[in-house]
């Protein structure tokens, strides 16, 4: 679902013979880029997920979905999504066409403005992207405040949601590495976190329009720090505003929070802050990674974002 640019030199924006579907992607794309009077070389880029191919001239992207299953319908809910965002001061590119007209392809395929800049995920120093990571939050809390509706009559939005209940987190802990043996002389704290916040009450929440798929491929940013565009709209929808901090690094978590309750402080009370923690511990159960050392980590997160809090609720923006 993600891509990323890679340097290529400017003598490969010629033709490779490409197959797909028993047709020369080649002679398609040069197709689709004439019907929308697009008179520039193009090259395929490589990509992180499954759900397109991309393919880039210098001044705009071609997204075309791939045979996954949810790749089409992906296409139909950024369509909806990317637009709306874009037309509240998002950062992200602008839609030049999507077309289901089937005339070209036996699948969707839109063209979109190209932004020249990094894929955070691809720099090996990303997690020291802070004003990046500033700037992320401010964005996403500019989405989770700012749309209030969406016309949608077709239904290709989505509504993401998580797919762990609390047994499924108790197992995973108690599953992972002999993490009670590891605590015998400790206090168990994922395990007392999790029985003791995990409610009802907790998971009770008003829903906002999120991105829905915030992981660090779909970032793009300059060399010197500075947030260029968020990308991937395809699961876009209404949802927890709380997942969209899903995918976000936990070492980051902090900072970008600070960006996020400067535009949408009134999201960020105790049930959206253990919410995020048992996404971070389900991300860590499902990844396989070392409890022992993610239980410091929530620690330290749960006591500063708790502070955090607290200073909202006595100096609100």
């Amino acid at each position: 679902m993600e891509w990323i640019e890679v340097e290529i030199e400017e003598a490969d924006f010629s033709f490779k013979g490409y197959e797909t579907g028993g047709k020369y992607m080649d002679a398609v794309i040069r197709e689709i880029l004439k019907k929308n009077e697009i008179n520039e070389a193009f090259i395929k880029l490589e990509t992180h997920g499954i759900a397109n191919e991309i393919y880039a001239t210098p001044n705009f992207i071609l997204r075309i979905p791939t045979e996954h299953p949810e790749a089409n319908a992906d296409a139909y809910t950024e369509s909806v999504a990317a637009p709306l965002a874009k037309s509240i001061g998002i950062k992200t590119p602008k839609m030049i066409c999507f077309d289901d007209s089937y005339t070209v392809l036996d699948r969707t395929y839109s063209i979109w403005e190209r932004i020249h800049g990094s894929t955070l995920g691809e720099l090996d120093n990303y997690l020291n992207f802070y004003h990046t990571w500033y700037e992320i939050g401010c964005e996403l809390g500019k989405l989770h405040v700012s749309i209030k509706k969406c016309d949608d009559p077709k239904g290709w939005l989505d509504s993401p949601d998580r797919e762990y209940t609390k047994e499924m987190l108790i197992e995973g802990v108690l599953a992972r590495d002999n993490y009670v043996d590891k605590h015998r002389n400790q206090s168990a704290y994922l395990l007392k976190l999790i029985e003791c916040k995990f409610t009802d009450e907790t998971f009770f929440y008003e829903k906002c329009f999120v991105h829905g798929d915030t992981n660090i491929f779909n970032f793009l940013c300059t060399p010197n720090d500075q947030l260029l565009s968020i990308i991937d709209w395809g699961d876009a929808g209404w949802a927890d505003p709380a997942i969209d901090f899903y995918r976000v690094p936990v070492e980051v978590l902090d900072t970008v929070l600070d960006g996020y309750t400067q535009m949408a402080s009134i999201n960020v009370d105790s049930h959206f802050i253990y919410r995020l923690i048992f996404d971070k511990i389900w991300t860590a159960i499902e990844e396989k990674q070392d409890l022992f050392g993610l239980e410091d980590q929530i620690m330290i997160l749960e006591k500063n974002l708790l502070k955090k809090m607290r200073q909202i609720s006595i100096n609100p923006l």
